[in-house]
Formats: C-alpha cells, structure tokens, sequence
C-alpha cells in the first residue's frame, strides 16, 4: 500500500509542478508557487476535520511545521533557478538531490531494504535524471542556477525526512500544518525576491494557476504522509521522487513537446524500478 501511495503522491505533484512551470511563463514564478500553497493552506484545513482520524502530538507537529518551511525555501530556490529557462536541468538535478537526501538518512538509520528494492532504489535516481535529459548540447550552463537546482534538492529532501519523522496516526492534520509555514515563508520570499503580476492577464494566470496546484498539493502531500506511515523512508522518498515522469509525459499530451529516445527511455527505466522496489 506504501508503494501504491508514493506513486499516486509522486503522480500528483508532477502534475502540479507542470501546471507551475507552464504558468510561469505568463506569471511571476514565486507568486504562482506561494498563491498555489495559499490555496492548499485553505483546502488542507476542511480536508483534515473531514479525515477526523488523527491525532497530532507536538512532536508531529513541531516536524510538519518545520518540513513546511524547508520546502518552502526550497520552492523558492526550484522557482527562481525554472525562471532562468534551465527547467530540463533543473528538474533531474533537484529530483536526484532531494531523493539522495532521505535515502542516505533512511540507510543511515538503519533501514534495509532488500537486494531488489536498492536495486530499484538505485534504478529510480538513474530513471530521474535520465526522463528529464537535456535535449540539446553546446550552449553554456550557468552557475547560478546549477547550485538553486542543488540548493532546492537539498531543500526537499530535508523536508521529506522532517515529514517521515511525524510518526503514525496523525492522519491528514500534518499536510494543513506544513502548508501553513510553506505559505509564509513562501510569501516572505515572494515579497522580498519578485514583484506580483502587474498585468490583468498575468493576475488571471496566477489565480488560475494557484488554484489548480493547490488542489494537487494537498491531494500529492495527503498522499505523501500516509505513504511515510506505511513504509520504508528511503523506498517512498525515491518513488516519490519519481514525479519528473508526470510532468516529461503531460508536457507531451498537453503542449506537444515530444519525448527524446534517452527520455523514453527514462520512462522505461523509472516502470522498471518501481517493479524491482514493489519486488523487494
């Protein structure tokens, strides 16, 4: 069930990363990130009274509260870095950081998962960076948002070890808590690093924008803890991390982008390990 839930998390927050990264380029990009947390702040709420299962010790919500705040400095990083056009680069390198991180925690914990299952663990961070390759050679790199990319990764990856550590039984109470210092500390960054939207159709693509990832936030995060409940740290992490495939295969159907044969292969390679984990 842990691995089902991963991939349903990873699924939906590769959806909304692909509504952000499509709306910014008609819309401040750290505005279309902090109004689409806003709007899970607000859906996150009514979600967790309905849950009604959990029950959330200081500890669980010291962790979700934190978790919130690292991801939230983390958006800001993936943002700024997607904003410089380098979204093929910054996808794989983000993803690869941010599942390395709670991997290495999980592993340094203790946590053995059997041959298989590293297999696919190992097969997945491959998967990730391969899907999002870069489709084109010869153009200079930046520095700047190579070290954002990292800067963001290793953002998330904290963040996903601060939400494993929320424990059993709090239910869906831990996904309102994390957006509420994700939207403000996401908004702090906004206000101090872009300006809002100054024109009326950018305004339309921001509330648009924000309306839609917030409704997959809350559904991806939901998934998310109760993945962490379920199962291995170091397993639902990499799944999770797996969400580049969602937005590579929607970027194909929705703006007609087509698929390189190193992405396809990607593909391929990230079906693989999920076998080999659910195997192991």
């Amino acid at each position: 069930m842990a691995i089902v839930l991963a991939l349903l998390g990873s699924a939906t927050l590769g959806a909304g990363d692909f509504v952000g990264g499509a709306s910014s380029r008609d819309a401040p990009p750290l505005w279309v990130a902090t109004l689409g947390q806003s709007v899970a702040l607000v859906l996150a709420v009514p979600v967790a009274l309905v849950d009604g299962s959990g029950h959330v010790t200081r500890t669980a919500a010291v962790w979700s509260l934190l978790g919130g705040a690292v991801a939230a400095v983390g958006l800001g990083f993936f943002y700024s870095s997607m904003s410089r056009g380098l979204i093929s680069l910054v996808v794989p390198v983000t993803s690869v950081v941010g599942a390395a991180v709670p991997v290495a925690y999980g592993l340094g914990r203790g946590e053995r998962p059997g041959n298989l299952a590293l297999a696919g663990i190992a097969l997945a961070l491959v998967a990730v960076a391969v899907v999002s390759a870069i489709p084109g050679h010869g153009h200079r790199v930046a520095a700047r948002p190579i070290v954002f990319a990292l800067a963001a990764g290793a953002c998330f990856g904290v963040g996903l070890v601060c939400f494993s550590r929320v424990g059993d039984n709090a239910g869906l109470w831990p996904v309102a808590l994390s957006r509420t210092t994700t939207t403000l500390v996401g908004l702090g960054i906004a206000l101090a690093l872009s300006a809002p939207a100054a024109r009326e159709a950018s305004r339309r693509t921001l509330w648009r924008a924000g309306a839609v990832i917030g409704i997959f936030e809350v559904a991806g995060n939901a998934f998310l803890f109760l993945a962490f409940e379920r199962g291995s740290v170091a397993v639902v992490s990499v799944l999770i991390s797996l969400y580049p495939v969602t937005t590579v295969l929607l970027a194909t159907m929705l703006l007609g982008e087509r698929l390189s044969r190193v992405q396809l292969a990607g593909v391929a390679l990230a079906l693989g390990s999920v076998l080999l984990i659910s195997s192991g």
